[in-house]
C-alpha cells in the first residue's frame, strides 16, 4: 500500500485530519488516520516552544476524534 506524500506539518495536518474523517471507504481508512496522526503528531512537536495555545487545543481534539474513529473502524469491519 503506498502511502501518499505528507504536507508540511504547519499547513497539512488539517487537510490530512479532514481526509481522514471524511473517508467512506472502510479499506483506505486505517491508512488515513496512520497519515493524519503522523501529520498531528509532527505538527505537535513542532510548536512546542510556540504559545499557539488555540492550535494546540486544534490539535489534541483532532487526536482525540481519529482515536474515536479507528476504534469504530476496529469494532465494526
Amino acid at each position: 500500500m503506498t502511502q501518499s506524500p505528507i504536507p508540511p506539518p504547519s499547513t497539512g495536518w488539517r487537510q490530512l485530519y479532514e481526509t481522514a474523517i471524511l473517508e467512506l471507504d472502510n479499506g483506505r481508512l486505517p491508512t488515513r488516520i496512520a497519515v493524519a496522526r503522523r501529520a498531528i503528531l509532527a505538527r505537535t512537536e513542532e510548536i512546542l516552544t510556540e504559545p499557539s495555545g488555540s492550535e494546540r487545543h486544534a490539535l489534541s481534539e483532532a487526536l482525540r476524534a481519529l482515536q474515536a474513529l479507528d476504534e469504530v473502524t476496529r469494532n465494526h469491519p
